[in-house]
C-alpha cells in the first residue's frame, strides 16, 4: 500500500544535487514544494519514497536530512479509516443482537439428547438467532418440561450471546407398582378440563378438551364384548389442567446461593482438607502423584443476601414458587402458567397470592362393584 503521507527532505547545497533530484525522476518519485536557499535545498515526497531516496543517497553521498511531517497514528483522516471505524463499531452491536452458542448441560448424554431434539422441534433456538425472536425463558422451561415429564425444573443461564440450559430431573422415588386387589375404574380425583390420556387398559368415558368434576368417571374399567359385559379394569394416567392458588410469605431479605461456571482445577492436597466446592470430575493420577495433588473439573457456591424488591418479583419469587409447588405435587406434573394476584412489602415480609394452572394426573382407581 503507498503511503502518501508527506516528509520533507533538506539536502546541505552541493553540485550533485541537481543530479541527485535528476534521478529521484527518473526512479518515479513525486517531489514538491521545492525551496532553494543559499544554504539548503528543501522539498517534499511521499514517505513511501524515503527507500528509494535513501538508496540513491548513498550513490552521491550527499548529506539529507529526513523530517516527517505527520507523526504516525493508528487512525489517519482518510475516508477508508472512517468506513473501517464505522465497521469496528457497527459490527459487534450487530453481532451482539444475536444468540450464537446454545448448550445444554444435563446429568446423562441421553438427557441432554431428549432436551436438545425438544430444542430442535418445538422451540426456535437455532443459533445465531435473533435475542427478539427467541421465546421467553418461561415458555422455554415450559416447552421442555411439557415434552419432558420426568423433569421438576429448567435452569436458563443468560452470558452475553450465550445460552445454558441445564434441566433438573425429578427426585426418583421408591414406589412399587402394586396389583390392584380388584379391577377398578379410573375417576376425578379434583375436577379439570382434560387434555390427554395415557392408557394401558379401559375405555374412556370423557374426550380431551373436556371439564369434568371430582368423582366423575374418566376411564371405565368394563367393556362390552358382545351383549356380556367384562370387567378388564382401567390402568393408566388421565392428565388435566386445573387452576391452583396459593399464599406465601418470605423475608424481604434473603441469603441467594448462585453457582460459578465448571472448570479444572490444580491444587496440593492438604491435611484436614474441607471441601468448599462441588466436584464432577476427576483426573486419574499415578498412584505417587495423587497423595500430593488432584485435577478435577469443580464449581463453586456463592452465598449473598439481597432485598428483594418489586423488581424481582416474576424473577425471583415466581421461579421459587413454581419449584415448591411442583415438589409438593405427584411426579410428572408440570405448571403451564401463573398469574400473580396480589403482592404487598409489609415490613420485612412480602406476601402475596399467585394462581398456577397446573397439569397433573386426576386419575385415581374406584373399584367396580360386583354388580357391574
Amino acid at each position: 500500500m503507498i503511503d502518501h503521507r508527506p516528509v520533507e527532505i533538506k539536502i546541505t547545497k552541493h553540485e550533485k544535487v541537481h543530479q541527485f533530484i535528476q534521478a529521484l525522476h527518473q526512479r518515479k518519485v513525486k517531489i514538491k514544494n521545492v525551496v532553494v536557499t543559499d544554504q539548503n535545498v528543501t522539498f517534499e515526497i511521499a514517505r513511501s519514497d524515503i527507500k528509494i531516496l535513501r538508496e540513491v543517497r548513498k550513490k552521491y553521498r550527499l548529506k539529507v536530512k529526513i523530517r516527517y511531517l505527520h507523526t504516525s497514528k493508528i487512525f489517519q483522516k482518510e475516508f477508508k479509516t472512517l468506513i473501517g471505524l464505522l465497521f469496528l463499531i457497527i459490527i459487534p452491536i450487530v453481532f451482539s443482537q444475536f444468540i450464537w452458542e446454545v448448550e445444554v448441560v444435563a446429568d446423562t448424554p441421553e438427557l441432554r439428547v431428549a432436551v436438545e431434539k425438544v430444542m430442535a422441534e418445538k422451540l426456535t433456538l437455532d443459533n445465531p438467532v435473533y435475542k427478539n425472536a427467541i421465546e421467553s425463558d418461561f415458555e422455554i422451561r415450559q416447552t421442555i418440561m411439557e415434552e419432558l415429564r420426568d423433569l421438576s425444573w429448567v435452569h436458563i443461564f443468560k452470558k452475553g450471546s450465550k445460552i445454558t440450559i441445564e434441566p433438573q430431573l425429578a427426585p426418583i422415588t421408591d414406589i412399587r407398582e402394586q396389583k390392584p386387589e380388584q379391577v377398578s375404574h379410573l375417576v376425578a380425583a379434583k375436577s379439570g378440563v382434560i387434555t390427554h390420556f395415557v392408557l394401558t387398559s379401559g375405555e374412556r368415558r370423557v374426550m380431551p378438551n373436556t371439564t369434568v368434576y371430582e368423582g366423575e368417571t374418566l376411564v371405565s374399567g368394563v367393556i362390552t364384548v358382545g351383549d356380556k359385559s367384562v370387567p378388564i379394569g382401567a390402568v393408566g394416567e388421565v392428565y388435566a389442567d386445573y387452576w391452583l392458588e396459593t399464599e406465601f410469605t418470605i423475608p424481604k431479605k434473603v441469603q441467594f446461593i448462585s453457582s460459578t461456571e465448571r472448570k479444572w482445577t490444580i491444587h496440593f492436597k492438604t491435611n484436614d482438607e474441607k471441601e468448599s466446592q462441588q466436584s464432577f470430575r476427576e483426573v486419574n493420577l499415578p498412584q505417587w502423584l495423587s497423595g500430593l495433588l488432584e485435577i478435577k473439573e469443580t464449581q463453586e457456591y456463592i452465598t449473598s443476601t439481597q432485598e428483594i424488591t418489586e423488581k424481582q418479583i416474576e424473577s425471583f419469587i415466581l421461579p421459587l414458587l413454581h419449584e415448591k409447588i411442583l415438589k409438593s405435587l405427584p411426579p410428572k406434573t408440570i405448571i403451564k402458567k401463573e398469574n400473580i394476584l396480589q403482592v404487598s412489602f409489609d415490613g420485612d415480609k412480602v406476601k402475596g397470592k399467585v394462581l398456577f394452572l397446573v397439569n397433573e394426573n386426576i386419575a385415581k382407581p374406584y373399584p367396580i362393584s360386583q354388580g357391574e
